[in-house]
């Protein structure tokens, strides 16, 4: 039998026991304390500068956005959808839409704006004789930046170079300075300090006589499983004797191992893997150019590559329009879920590919009306716009679906670009802690 003290301190502790259980019910949990905020981070649209004719097109004009040009400091709202630019890349604030920026000079070149993760690929350019390429570094952050370059050609990787960046300005490089003379490579660039996008714009001259020119659109990292969406061959009243076509495919495999690979290419006439395209070995390190004298020239198509190491890869087009010369630059395409651009007028062809294919496309056309349809199949399809478009968004109902836009030559003029169907700038959550006077207590 307890005495009158234990039976007190028994008591005691089941009441202090009732009281923790009291606190503990009602004290707030860890994830009351903690919020998850989603944003979309600012993206950069490249200006081409050197008196050429560009501009930066926007899904919603009331977007904020600056210059980067060494002294804005605030993005201030703006009243237009469209932004001539001239010699300063711009920073456009966070938003759902893909900004683009457009470039015409004989040419046509097109390329979504964006920001680098900290690495951007670009499997495309040239250090030729005939090139006037330019490598974009775009810091639009308030302070230095530097980043490493990375260079690789049939021979192999050189030796990466360290750039630095001013505050809130481009610094521009002659891709021939960098690797002069070589005509096949593919190009790196590594942040190692600072925000830093970059943009390669590869423009092709013998003497003074333009041989076209377009953006390579960046890429974020290699992948196993690449699809290059939209190819364009000459169609309808571009089908024409003094009239060409030719396709290089571009590859590299940047890690230490060699990798074996599949190209399947896809047309609204079926898929087919060429000769000499299964089992293909693809030497690490090593930039590889294979022509592609199997493409379809008359009708768009589009690849997909299955490889046992991670690999970049695009397809140059070579176009001859009479006397008239462009190239494009196809390069790969993201799964696609919900993208929408202003395409300032432009006519295009949409294509995607995928298993099963379910996609609706709405769009204003240039004439104010309201366009709408759903579209479907496997494997390729094609959809033609029936007028030039402003306002175009593009949504997959499914998984395992990619797109790409091909813009062909106005009337009036011979440039021909792609667009990969690939979001500037993807949805970001973070963490934030809530503020609870509850949770404070008094010592």
């Amino acid at each position: 039998m307890k005495t009158k003290p234990q039976l007190l301190k028994s008591l005691a502790f089941i009441v202090l026991l009732a009281l923790l259980a009291v606190i503990s019910y009602s004290a707030p949990t860890r994830s009351k304390q903690i919020k998850l905020t989603s944003s979309y981070p600012a993206t950069v649209c490249p200006a081409i500068g050197n008196k050429v004719a560009s501009i930066a097109s926007l899904t919603n004009s009331k977007i904020n956005r600056r210059g980067i040009d060494g002294r804005s400091k605030k993005l201030s709202p703006g009243n237009s959808t469209v932004i001539p630019l001239t010699n300063d890349a711009i920073l456009i604030e966070g938003n759902s839409g893909t900004a683009l920026t457009f470039a015409n000079n004989g040419w046509k070149a097109v390329v979504p704006c964006s920001v680098s993760n900290g690495q951007q690929w670009f499997a495309g350019g040239s250090g030729a004789l005939t090139s006037k390429s330019i490598l974009y570094l775009i810091n639009s952050g308030f302070s230095e930046a530097a980043v490493d370059i990375e260079i690789f050609t049939p021979n192999g990787k050189l030796e990466p170079s360290a750039v630095l960046i001013p505050q809130n300005s481009t610094k521009k490089i002659s891709v021939d300075t960098l690797v002069p003379g070589e005509e096949v490579i593919m190009i790196a660039v590594n942040t190692k300090s600072g925000r830093v996008s970059s943009y390669l714009f590869d423009e092709r001259k013998k003497g003074l006589k333009s041989l076209g020119a377009d953006f390579v659109a960046p890429v974020a990292s290699p992948t196993k499983r690449l699809t290059i969406a939209s190819i364009s061959g000459l169609t309808s009243k571009l089908i024409d004797k003094n009239n060409s076509i030719s396709h290089n495919l571009r590859l590299l495999v940047p890690g230490k191992i060699d990798a074996e690979i599949e190209v399947t290419v896809n047309s609204k006439d079926g898929n087919f893997v060429p000769v000499g395209l299964s089992q293909l070995k693809v030497t690490s390190q090593r930039v590889l150019d294979i022509p592609l004298t199997f493409a379809p020239d008359n009708q768009s198509f589009s690849i997909i590559i299955n490889s046992n190491q991670p690999i970049l890869a695009s397809v140059l087009t070579n176009l001859t329009f009479g006397k008239n010369s462009e190239i494009a630059w196809a390069s790969a395409s993201d799964q696609l879920t919900k993208w929408s651009v202003n395409l300032t007028g432009s006519r295009p062809v949409l294509n995607f590919t995928g298993d099963q294919i379910n996609i609706l496309i709405t769009a204003t056309g240039v004439n104010g009306k309201k366009i709408e349809e759903q579209i479907s199949g496997s494997n390729f399809i094609t959809w033609q716009a029936p007028v030039g478009l402003s306002r175009l968004q593009v949504s997959a109902k499914g998984k395992g679906i990619s797109g790409g836009v091909i813009l062909f030559p106005d009337s009036g003029s011979i440039g021909s670009s792609y667009i990969p169907m690939n979001n500037g700038a993807n949805l970001e959550t973070a963490a934030e802690p809530v503020s609870d006077a509850g949770v404070i207590t008094r010592g």
